[in-house]
């Protein structure tokens, strides 16, 4: 009989110590890349957000990372920064592609150089 409620005893302390290993939840989840076609004209910066849906503001939760498939529409040479990671000078008509991970909470206001258009995030 002792032996048998020391298995049980210590199957028990096993299940509270796992079960209890879980209880604080994480604020982002990690894994999901999602790719977007952002286009740079002269007037506008324009981001894919639905299948026939485009926005120059958006809207992300806290460590979405985003793989911008970017195209210059406009007729001049622009570049674009986003949080370090930039285009380099994309003549009218040239593609390339940034990585981005959205970190920090916050707004963020985006201009393509020299003089382009804006492009607005919010991080929640």
């Amino acid at each position: 009989m002792r032996k048998r409620s020391v298995g049980v005893g210590a199957a028990a302390l096993a299940a509270l110590v796992l079960g209890s290993a879980h209880v604080a939840h994480a604020t982002t989840q990690p894994g999901t890349l999602y790719v977007s076609p952002l286009v740079i004209r002269d007037d506008a910066i324009k981001v894919r957000i639905r299948p026939v849906t485009w926005a120059d503001k958006l809207r992300y939760v806290r460590g979405a990372e985003v793989r911008y498939e970017i195209v210059n529409r406009g007729t001049r040479r622009f570049s674009l920064n986003i949080l370090g990671s930039t285009t380099g000078v994309l003549a009218p008509g040239r593609r390339t592609s940034i990585l981005v991970a959205w970190t920090h909470r916050g707004r963020f206001v985006f201009h393509a150089s020299p003089n382009g258009a804006r492009l607005r995030v919010t991080v929640t």
